[in-house]
């Protein structure tokens, strides 16, 4: 007897793997730099943080997660480029950085307690973001508590732009020259990193000794301004799933907040905000079918959105384009949205399938 399928996916999303070595690679060359710290955490933006570590293990130096069970995901599918956790370490969490070979964030001082012998770390320091690091008045006594933890392994110092999303922010050289002083202050072979997309795409600074983007991986700068020049990877398609007619005056959905303006047609897709559509964009997403953008009407429910699609009868079953091809790329969701790109990928949810090119 034939195995059941067990993928019946009601939308997918296309992943361009070439177009992310493209963005890389021009990543590299804006910074004039070839040690490149790759960010994958929350599933590599929601593109999956496996099969795009796989990809570009052989093209970058390190990556970048944010919690220990990424980086344990990771070292469990075989990847063995060096790895960096960004989120305060736990106290409970020594032994799993250490077997799996995690480099750990060290912001505080009680952080050096929590780490095992032979545990490689990274110091954050906090030139502006407000969020975590030590502050720069402290660099000698974290100088003074390094030596006293020299079982630990040093590989490295990191900072983060607080305003580095669109150009022209004073406050992006600001921190840099901060951090300069700061990078002075330790061994010249150790890498120091605090370029981000929007830095390397925005600014004319220091790059320091390495780069760090994530987005722009994915072809999306984090800000208004975005690049020419970055590939979005990502399209998300699903299929018109029943086709329905409306009469002038019917409403649609949850609160019936749209109102048919004629008679006409409504398409329903399989998709809501269970698969990471926005309930904000209730009333406001387009997308394409059969070449035409057409509205989303109404409240956009857990499993399924629906399409007016006026006086036009699209097939049923058709093929529908929610992000990216003919329809709008994920900045524009964000914009409509009142958020940002990356919240729009990260929503993405794991009954949506990728698929690799």
């Amino acid at each position: 007897m034939n195995p059941l399928q067990t993928d019946f996916a009601g939308s997918f999303v296309e992943i361009d793997e070439a177009a992310i070595i493209k963005n890389l690679n021009y990543l590299k060359k804006k910074s004039a730099r070839d040690q490149v710290m790759a960010v994958v955490k929350a599933d590599a933006y929601g593109h999956g943080a496996v099969r795009i570590s796989k990809l570009i293990e052989n093209d970058v130096d390190q990556l970048a997660v944010a919690t220990v069970d990424e980086g344990v995901q990771l070292r469990n599918a075989g990847i063995e480029t060096p790895i960096l956790v960004f989120t305060v370490p736990d106290s409970n969490q020594g032994t799993a950085f250490r077997e799996y070979r995690l480099e750990a964030t060290i912001s505080d001082f009680s952080h050096f307690d929590y780490l095992e012998k032979g545990t490689g770390y990274q110091l954050n320091f906090d030139t502006g973001m407000k969020r975590i690091g030590f502050y720069p008045n402290q660099v000698a006594e974290v100088k003074e508590k390094m030596q006293k933890y020299d079982h630990l392994s040093f590989r490295g110092l990191y900072s983060h732009y607080a305003t580095a999303d669109d150009p022209g922010s004073e406050f992006v050289e600001s921190q840099m020259n901060t951090f300069k002083k700061i990078r002075s202050c330790f061994p010249s072979d150790v890498p120091a990193h605090m370029s981000n997309t929007s830095a390397i795409l925005h600014y004319d600074i220091d790059h320091f000794d390495m780069i760090r983007p994530g987005i722009g991986l994915f072809g999306y700068a984090p800000g208004k301004v975005q690049s020419d020049i970055l590939i979005p990877v990502m399209s998300w398609k699903t299929r018109v799933v029943l086709i329905r007619d409306i009469k002038r005056g019917e409403r649609v959905s949850y609160g019936g907040t749209w109102v048919a303006p004629d008679d006409g047609f409504i398409a329903t897709l399989p998709v809501g905000y269970g698969d990471g559509v926005p309930r904000s964009l209730s009333n406001k997403l387009k997308v394409e079918i059969e070449g035409e953008l057409y509205p989303v009407t109404g409240a956009i429910t857990m499993d399924h959105c629906m399409v007016y699609l006026g006086t036009h009868k699209v097939r049923n079953g058709a093929s529908v384009e929610l992000m990216g091809g003919q329809s709008w790329l994920a900045n524009t969701w964000a914009e409509k949205a009142q958020t940002i790109t990356h919240e729009i990928m990260c929503r993405l949810t794991p009954r949506v399938r990728r698929e690799y090119q």
